[in-house]
């Protein structure tokens, strides 16, 4: 009856109350074989009386034995763990799956009180031991302690498990079902049973696959609900203070180098924007900026490695030395998996911002043609010339006979057009990524691999049973999201642009055939160049004469495309002398300029006129830029130095004489787009899939809401950029399409 009564003591006319006055009466008392002896948390920190050593393997399972005694005390025999079921849920296929070493496994059901019939459970108190083989390979058995919920102490709760261990008052026997000790004065009976019961298995920190004693948690529950709920869970411990400390230590670590990091890309912000001093208002702010995006890098890579390493460092281990995080240290966790979502959220947005304000100009080096006006003189053809009635050649006074005819400019808007479509050209395709998630992780059950127990297995598992947690989901989406990623962009570089279509060196030729050079700031000083000057001297041809051209190069008949005399390299990037910045800006504005007092298609033409002039000032401009015709804004032609390309950042000054850095591979100028900015893309759909998917439980909604997100993200983005691409090309708006 004091045990029916969850050790319920302080008072006299109870049954425990009572029990204590007859032990009083015997001297001594044998405490040591008292089924209702209680005691302290120190009984779970005994190291060496289990002396086994579990591995992960399949045939690794913690026996547990049980003593059944009557109410009135009588001993009925032991019972194994497949004769008695810890569950009211029913017996499962496997009666040994819970006990398989390393399966984090719960299994919960809901029932109705009527159903709560066990003649095996009635009346009927229970002890359980762990059955162990020790290192001579002699069986013993060691009592388990249970952890009662109920069991108060001064009219207090003491066992409840978030509370403080030093409360705890551990007991030995137990009861799963209790109808013979309460009743209400009606007679009907009320019921209380195990609702739920934890076997805790506490993994030693020093010492590989030994553990402490394990003990029991049970919760009853006497409520007069009608549906009830049962739930038998498996739960491994270890002491957590060790992951705490090594992150406190790599986090220590961390957040100086970002800062530093983010110091020096301020830094070098502030050189390529022409900034006086490196210490300003807006070189702090974009130091924060640069902060925010690296954190938000630093949060993903170090919990997204952290959560790998855990996951399958755990399922692949034979002795055991690694175990899962605990709840409280799992919240934290996702705190920062959120937190760097955020942050990469605004990293996004600045980057896109960066693409979005770019100066692109498009120089045009095609030469004016002269045509002849005013009658022609009369005269005969000799072997091709024109000549007149005496047989001499016809006048070549240009002043008279010529005039220029005006650049035709449909070649830019072609240029303009490629241009603006590859601004969302990218490395990976998000709809295929998402597909290829969804049946890896639903149809081939790759997340299956995020079930806590040994070994990688996708198909003989039951995930109704044996769990997942908050790390090992991350670990799986995260790991698989970004290994189909690295697929795609293996693919998409290796094999698509070197076999079936590379659109940034076609880019390139298109503009040497098309005859003109690009020129994209993506800062005030920096940018990228692309030399198209046609070696041809012309790039407004027929159809004829331009198969001519591309055949007098293939067969090199022609000289070379490059910028440099005697080479083929046409990309560079450039740091340009503040003087051309000044000269660039006074030209730009010149588009901006209406007269006062036009409206409607006075005011369009007017500024119309001022665009097309200040086209016609900025490409002459550029052109003798580029040819080395400007005396005081001039540049130079080098290598970069490997540091500068490591640290992204020119350590030469460029305010006086411009550089224009080779670029060997071609393809620096993808930064301009969202192609050389992937990462900033594929990191924050890979982030907001995986928080999605973990908040809601569902693959198919979480692609559904990132394919939105990003699509609207990147339909903004465009809009933006082509308004903006507008006015820095000062092309017409309406041939851009």
């Amino acid at each position: 009856m004091c045990i029916l009564q969850n050790y319920e003591s302080g008072s006299l006319v109870n049954a425990c109350g009572i029990l204590e006055n007859i032990k009083r009466s015997f001297n001594p008392w044998q405490n040591s074989w008292d089924p209702l002896a209680t005691t302290d948390d120190s009984e779970l920190e005994k190291e060496n009386v289990i002396d086994h050593q579990y591995l992960f393997r399949e045939d690794s399972y913690f026996e547990l034995f049980f003593a059944r005694y009557d109410v009135n005390g009588s001993f009925e025999g032991f019972f194994t763990s497949e004769s008695i079921s810890l569950s009211f849920c029913g017996y499962s296929l496997d009666p040994f799956a819970p006990f398989l070493f390393g399966r984090k496994y719960k299994k919960e059901c809901e029932l109705r009180k009527s159903s709560i019939v066990e003649p095996f459970y009635e009346k009927k108190l229970f002890e359980v031991y762990l059955k162990f083989s020790d290192d001579q390979g002699r069986p013993k058995l060691y009592p388990m302690h249970v952890l009662n919920s109920a069991v108060q102490v001064k009219g207090q709760l003491s066992n409840l498990a978030n509370k403080d261990r030093n409360r705890w008052v551990l007991t030995r026997r137990f009861y799963m079902l209790d109808d013979y000790s309460m009743k209400f004065d009606n007679s009907t009976k009320l019921k209380r049973f195990a609702a739920k019961i934890g076997i805790n298995v506490v993994l030693q920190r020093e010492r590989d696959g030994y553990i402490n004693p394990p003990y029991l948690t049970i919760e009853y529950d006497d409520t007069t609900n009608e549906i009830l709920k049962s739930t038998l869970e498996v739960i491994y411990h270890k002491d957590p203070s060790g992951y705490d400390q090594k992150l406190i230590y790599v986090i220590a670590v961390l957040a100086p180098v970002s800062i530093f990091w983010s110091a020096l890309c301020s830094y070098s912000w502030g050189r390529r924007q022409g900034k006086q001093s490196a210490v300003d208002a807006s070189c702090i702010l974009y130091l924060f900026v640069c902060e925010v995006s690296v954190l938000g890098d630093i949060f993903f890579a170090l919990f997204g490695i952290i959560a790998c390493w855990i996951t399958f460092a755990y399922k692949n281990q034979t002795y055991v030395l690694y175990n899962m995080l605990s709840e409280d240290q799992e919240k934290s966790m996702f705190h920062f998996i959120i937190s760097a979502l955020v942050l990469k959220f605004f990293g996004l947005l600045f980057t896109m911002g960066a693409l979005v304000f770019q100066e692109t100009f498009f120089i045009d080096w095609e030469r004016q043609k002269l045509k002849q006006v005013g009658p022609r003189e009369e005269g005969k053809e000799i072997d091709g010339v024109q000549t007149d009635e005496h047989g001499m050649p016809l006048s070549r006074d240009l002043n008279k006979s010529t005039e220029a005819e005006p650049i035709v400019v449909w070649r830019t808007y072609l240029i303009a057009n490629e241009w603006n479509e590859l601004q969302q050209y990218r490395k990976t395709s998000l709809a295929l990524q998402i597909i290829m998630m969804t049946l890896l992780m639903e149809y081939f059950q790759v997340k299956n691999y995020s079930l806590i127990e040994p070994a990688f297995e996708r198909n003989d598992v039951d995930p109704t049973t044996t769990l997942s947690t908050l790390v090992s989901s991350l670990a799986v989406t995260v790991f698989f999201y970004l290994l189909l990623a690295l697929i795609q962009v293996i693919a998409r570089v290796l094999i698509v642009e070197r076999i079936v279509t590379d659109p940034f060196h076609n880019f390139v030729d298109l503009c040497s055939v098309s005859n003109i050079s690009v020129l994209s700031l993506t800062h005030s000083l920096y940018g990228y160049y692309i030399h198209g000057r046609s070696v041809h001297g012309k790039g407004d041809a027929g159809m004829s004469e331009m198969n001519e051209f591309l055949q007098r190069e293939r067969n090199n008949l022609c000289g070379f495309r490059g910028l440099e005399h005697g080479s083929e390299l046409q990309t560079f990037t450039v740091n340009l002398p503040r003087l051309f910045r000044s000269k660039y800006d006074e030209i730009a504005s010149i588009s901006k300029q209406t007269a006062s007092g036009t409206i409607g298609h006075e005011a369009v033409t007017a500024r119309m006129d001022a665009t097309v002039r200040a086209h016609s000032e900025m490409n002459s401009f550029l052109k003798k830029f580029v040819d080395h015709s400007i005396a005081d804004i001039d540049y130079i032609v080098r290598d970069r130095p490997v540091l500068e390309s490591v640290l992204d950042i020119e350590m030469s000054d460029s305010s006086v004489i411009g550089t224009f850095t080779r670029d060997p591979v071609e393809i620096a100028y993808s930064r301009c787009f969202v192609y050389g900015n992937e990462w900033a893309w594929t990191s924050f759909e890979c982030l907001a899939f995986t928080v999605f998917y973990l908040w809601t439980g569902s693959i198919y909604l979480a692609g559904a809401v990132v394919y939105v997100i990003s699509h609207f993200i990147r339909l903004v983005f465009g809009y933006l950029c082509t308004n903006h691409l507008i006015k820095t090309s000062l092309v017409d708006q309406r041939f851009l399409v």
